[in-house]
């Protein structure tokens, strides 16, 4: 019954709407090379994007010729009616994808840092490699900066002149993969601060905490692209979504199974459980695809290679006032010295009169809200999808571990360093394997110092 109730107030926010996309497969087929590739039997594919950003929310733009073409394989397709169209490519390599803006209704163009050509990179198995072209209106004041590269963003723009030596072009791609492995960090840390509070209050390891992350983007795609609120008010709403959804959990399932002493282990395999059937909610509710939130992708900060976005530094600067925002309150307010002492010695923090239930309460609200401030945040960042959430919960808690087990600063130092090797090593390594380096780093540092980076002896075990 309580598992009920929460299933049915997450339906109730879930049911503000829906999206979709083609189904995935995992076969390769081959085709001739004036034929696409069906995106569903590749084992990789682009996915173009055509939105008209002139009066925001984003618009589709239908109909639009696509031309993809890498080694013998030339293809031309057209959007949708939904603005985007997946073409499978036959193998990993470098593509040229061509959008005809001929066809492009009159009085809108390119920002002048977007070509209508660029070069996309697809890494081997690698679906849905995203190449967003937004237009604006023709002669309105734009950046004229590139879009930042980096690991964690799959849109393409290749520059076309190389550079003069191997150490030039060292440096113009190290420089954009710190900064973004910076931002990743912090909106990792958003979501990796809930887990280290909720695990040194209660000693739970919340599987499910992904999802948390994933309500997050979904509720900013639904209020900004279904429901056309302002970027600002869609991500105010999904982080206060995101509380409530954390209170309906700790009251409807954590907090019964609490008075019901059930031992962490049966704990863990709920969470599990309750994991995959909120992911496969959100799939049946918004479809397999990937979802895309409008945004300008014109360069906002330049400085030398490093291109920044208004939603790189955005979510960059909102994730460090929340941040710093939350070390204050668990330093300098009553309830923020409460938490850490219930997570301290939870016996001896009720012996003393604190009331450890509404504490834990309070620290479930807190921690769905971060999750779903930085779901949000990442959802303009990069995409989101119904897994986007499970696909970081392994880097959330080696965040965590590697900081320090139950210590809220120790997963923010975890955090940023897993953000920047996952980003760095990218420039090395295909996409696929780009979060081994970060896995590989944290035992390195585990073997030298196994508490974590700001974690007690005590804690280990």
């Amino acid at each position: 019954m309580a598992v009920g109730a929460a299933a049915a107030v997450l339906g109730l926010a879930l049911g503000l709407g829906v999206g979709a996309a083609p189904a995935l497969a995992a076969a390769p087929a081959a085709a001739p090379a004036s034929t696409p590739l069906d995106p569903a039997s590749a084992q990789q594919s682009i996915l173009v994007v055509a939105r008209d950003n002139s009066a925001p929310p984003a618009k589709p733009l239908p109909g639009i010729p696509v031309e993809v073409k890498g080694g013998d394989y030339d293809v031309t397709v057209a959007t949708g009616a939904d603005g985007r169209v997946e073409v499978g490519v036959p193998a990993p390599g470098s593509y040229e994808v061509t959008l005809d803006t001929s066809k492009v209704p009159s009085g809108l163009a390119l920002p002048s840092a977007l070509a209508a050509a660029r070069s996309i990179e697809v890494d081997a198995g690698n679906k849905q490699v995203l190449a967003n072209y937004l237009f604006i209106a023709a002669g309105a004041a734009e950046h004229s900066a590139e879009p930042a590269p980096g690991a964690t963003k799959t849109a393409g723009g290749a520059d076309a002149g190389g550079p003069a030596s191997a150490s030039a072009d060292f440096g113009r791609r190290i420089w954009p993969a710190l900064a973004t492995g910076l931002i990743y960090g912090l909106l990792l840390a958003l979501a990796s601060v809930g887990v280290s509070l909720i695990y040194g209050t209660t000693g739970l390891n919340n599987f499910a905490h992904g999802e948390l992350v994933t309500f997050g983007g979904l509720m900013a795609y639904t209020f900004t692209s279904i429901a056309g609120l302002p970027g600002w008010l869609a991500i105010i709403v999904a982080t206060v979504l995101g509380g409530a959804f954390g209170f309906v959990q700790d009251l409807g399932i954590w907090r019964p199974l609490r008075r019901k002493r059930v031992a962490l282990i049966p704990l863990m395999i709920v969470s599990i459980g309750f994991s995959l059937a909120v992911r496969y909610l959100f799939q049946i509710l918004y479809g397999p695809g990937t979802l895309l939130l409008p945004q300008d992708s014109a360069a906002a900060i330049a400085i030398g290679p490093i291109r920044l976005t208004s939603a790189d530094a955005w979510a960059a600067g909102l994730a460090i006032v929340v941040l710093l925002g939350v070390a204050w309150l668990l330093t300098n307010t009553r309830i923020g010295k409460a938490a850490r002492a219930v997570s301290d010695n939870r016996a001896l923090a009720a012996a003393s009169g604190i009331d450890v239930e509404s504490v834990i309460r309070i620290v479930w609200v807190a921690a769905g809200a971060l999750a779903g401030l930085g779901g949000a945040l990442l959802a303009y960042y990069q995409t989101i999808q119904w897994d986007s959430g499970a696909q970081i919960l392994l880097a959330i808690f080696a965040a965590v571990t590697l900081g320090g087990l139950g210590s809220a600063y120790g997963a923010l130092a975890g955090s940023l360093v897993i953000g920047l090797f996952i980003n760095v090593s990218a420039i090395w390594l295909p996409a696929n394997l780009k979060l081994v380096a970060a896995l590989v780093a944290m035992i390195v540092i585990l073997l030298v110092r196994p508490q974590g980076i700001l974690g007690r002896k005590d804690r280990i075990g």
